[in-house]
């Protein structure tokens, strides 16, 4: 083979050695990108999953939130709003809609106005609806200076407001509670410091009306004690076997001056071998309340009754009086705490008793009730129930 052959021969074999030098080269670059790709696609689908899971808690949270929640885009058209903005605004409100169309709120519109223009302060006060209730509007821009629009949230503030009111009224409530036997004592004390009583039936008089203003002192501090307890959780409840008789007797023994005082009949009706599972000491207090208001309300030569019996497993106790009733509007009401209602049946107190009661009543596992038909000499009836021994 001549030189010029071999020299073929030798180029040809160089140049498919770089062919497949090449072709291995590009091969494993192939192979390279398409782990890269594959890696590539599943760090999408990864990434897809995390934001399809972060959007799905995203809206479970929007859907569960009890605040009505409205979503603006930057021309203040309603985008979308939770149910709890729906039922406030009832299916009237929908997607597309401007928001002064969908809520008839002037106020809300110029809030998200005012947080679409990057302005501060998106907190107030506004009233919806017919019976203007109260609600707490925050406006949160979506994006810079609301670029893409406006969620608005609204707090209702009714309950708040409510047990505003309610703190208030007690507060009121008691000073005056406070004031009236204080001031009662301190003219009595003074008039028998004068040398003016001389006579002992009067003096034994005036001491008497000093003995009964501070009875409604001890009332009413042993209610709050009572309220303070319960709202700490600190009033355990220990059950055991109690007779129904004497626990009523017990009570019955303690107001009796208060009956007395008014010439009035106090009749107890319960079987001697009656036993429930009661903490003595709370349903005594309990008992107490009702006792003590039914005397409270009876006028002078009233009678009350104290009575109870078996009922399907449980003991059923009843205090009756013959006072001027509870109106039917007042029924629902009578145990919320610091309700006073007619002010035929509230010449005094706290509006705590009744509360008390039904805190003690259900702590024991019972239900508490009341029945009036709101005439006077009718009076009401107060039903608990207590387990059966």
């Amino acid at each position: 083979m001549t030189v010029l052959s071999w020299s073929v021969v030798l180029i040809s074999v160089v140049i498919a050695a770089g062919f497949f030098v090449a072709w291995q080269r590009a091969r494993r670059e192939r192979a390279g990108a398409d782990r890269a790709a594959a890696q590539a696609q599943q760090a999408i689908a990864g990434a897809e999953a995390q934001a399809s899971e972060r959007a799905a808690q995203v809206v479970a949270l929007y859907l569960a939130q009890p605040d009505g929640v409205l979503l603006l885009d930057s021309k203040r058209t309603l985008v979308n709003l939770n149910p709890a903005a729906s039922a406030m605004f009832g299916p009237a409100a929908r997607p597309g809609q401007s928001l002064i169309a969908a809520t008839r709120s002037v106020e809300l519109d110029e809030l998200a106005a005012h947080a679409l223009a990057g302005g501060a302060d998106c907190d107030r006060q506004v009233a919806l609806g017919n019976g203007a209730q109260p609600y707490r509007a925050r406006a949160v821009p979506v994006g810079e200076n609301g670029v893409y629009g406006v969620a608005l949230i609204l707090i209702d503030q009714s309950e708040l407001q409510r047990l505003g009111r309610a703190r208030r009224d007690f507060v009121a409530n008691i000073s005056h509670e406070l004031r009236t036997p204080i001031t009662s004592i301190r003219l009595l004390v003074d008039t028998l410091q004068s040398q003016a009583v001389a006579d002992p039936e009067t003096r034994s008089d005036l001491l008497a009306k000093i003995a009964v203003e501070t009875e409604t002192l001890s009332q009413l501090s042993q209610e709050l004690l009572d309220l303070a307890q319960i709202e700490s959780g600190q009033a355990m409840v220990r059950l055991v076997p109690a007779s129904v008789a004497q626990l009523a007797a017990e009570v019955v023994e303690r107001l009796a001056p208060q009956a007395e005082r008014k010439r009035q009949t106090v009749a107890v009706e319960i079987a001697p071998d009656l036993t429930a599972l009661a903490d003595v000491d709370q349903v005594k207090r309990a008992l107490g309340n009702l006792l003590h208001n039914a005397i409270k309300f009876t006028p002078p030569t009233g009678s009350v009754s104290v009575r109870a019996a078996a009922q399907e497993g449980d003991v059923m106790i009843e205090v009756a009086d013959t006072g001027p009733g509870i109106s039917p509007q007042d029924l629902p009401r009578v145990f919320e705490r610091f309700f006073r209602g007619d002010r035929s049946r509230t010449s005094g107190g706290t509006g705590l008793g009744l509360a008390i009661a039904k805190h003690v009543v259900e702590a024991h596992g019972g239900r508490i009730w009341v029945e009036s038909e709101g005439r006077p000499g009718h009076g009401a009836v107060f039903r608990f129930t207590l387990p059966m021994a």
